[in-house]
């Protein structure tokens, strides 16, 4: 089953820009089996050697060699389920001991934390009703006590002193999958529905624009989109229509979305949208990941079944490699303190 062991996932990394990838899906400890499913990967905000992944049905698991090999943390209260699902790790850049993840166990979505570094955890939240999960967190580049999470319930909700009390922001009427939160200002954010809809806030949640009736042109006081953009939700409200949302590292009024359609990207902060011209045989579409340089914004590399791409003059040309796995890349990313070193995730 290629590179990525019998199953063909688990995680591929590079160590120069995407040129050449080995598999990183490796155990410390030959009794623990590395997960078969990743759903998230976080780097330590001073220590590039150090990475967390959080699995499915596997909890969380860390690299001290900067993603070569993994070993699992096994909270010794019991806290953390180590048949977890783990879908989102937020580590505190002003408080380096501080964790909070977001995790399915016990048949609903909690908020976990700690404050020892992974060593222990507690509880500090759980979704009211059994079957929702929690699916993703923000936490404060400045303020450790700062967190904001979504939920499968619909719920925005934040808290101002660490998890001791939420408050809920908004409720919408579906699912919420996935947010991205500026980490320069963390009141503007955007939030993704299961049904594929987009909205975005200023204000950290309270209020919210309808990104796809903007998309559409008929939201009042928003201009039509300009000519020759599209509208990536017209008729489109499929679950598989988004994939990836991800803004530019230097710059995060540029949005970048992989989907059904291939790549969009919007330099307005996501009120109008261009394709970009990169070609994609219909059959690995859809895009599921995009990823863009820290250290230069016009290298942009994108995933669409097990094929990688790169451009390097901001998406006008492209490179295509196929990578030597069957199964599809689910996530790229960039290490932000090594650019150099990338990692693909790969699932079915």
């Amino acid at each position: 089953g290629g590179l990525g062991g019998a199953a063909g996932e688990g995680i591929l990394r590079s160590l120069d820009s995407g040129k050449n990838w080995e598999n990183a899906a490796v155990s410390e400890e030959k009794r623990i089996s590395f997960p078969s499913a990743i759903l998230d990967m976080a780097f330590h905000p001073k220590n590039s050697d150090t990475i967390f992944v959080g699995a499915k049905s596997s909890g969380l698991w860390r690299s001290d060699n900067g993603g070569k090999s993994w070993h699992k943390i096994l909270d010794k209260a019991h806290v953390l389920d180590p048949r977890a699902d783990v879908y989102k790790i937020g580590l505190s850049p002003a408080n380096l001991k501080v964790m909070y993840l977001a995790v399915f166990q016990n048949g609903r979505g909690r908020v976990l934390k700690s404050e020892d570094g992974g060593e222990t955890f507690r509880e500090i939240y759980f979704v009211t009703a059994n079957r929702f999960g929690v699916f993703d967190l923000f936490v404060s580049k400045s303020d450790t006590d700062y967190v904001t999470i979504i939920t499968g319930q619909g719920g925005v909700l934040n808290s101002q002193n660490g998890g001791r009390t939420w408050r809920v922001k908004k409720w919408f009427s579906e699912a919420l999958i996935k947010f991205l939160v500026n980490p320069n200002f963390a009141g503007e954010l955007f939030v993704l529905t299961s049904s594929g809809n987009l909205f975005k806030s200023f204000d950290g949640g309270g209020n919210w624009a309808d990104l796809n009736e903007g998309l559409r042109g008929r939201a009042a006081g928003l201009q039509y989109p300009p000519p020759g953009a599209i509208n990536p939700f017209g008729g489109l409200s499929t679950i598989n229509t988004i994939q990836s949302l991800v803004a530019d590292p230097n710059n995060f009024s540029t949005l970048y979305m992989g989907s059904l359609q291939g790549i969009l990207r919007s330099a307005d902060g996501g009120f109008s949208w261009e394709r970009l011209n990169v070609l994609i045989p219909p059959e690995a579409l859809p895009v599921n990941s995009v990823a863009i340089d820290p250290r230069n914004s016009n290298i942009i590399f994108a995933a669409a079944s097990n094929q990688f791409h790169r451009s390097d003059d901001g998406g006008k040309n492209w490179s295509i490699q196929t990578l030597p796995v069957k199964s599809r890349v689910k996530e790229l990313l960039i290490h932000p303190l090594k650019p150099e070193i990338m990692f693909a995730l790969l699932g079915k």
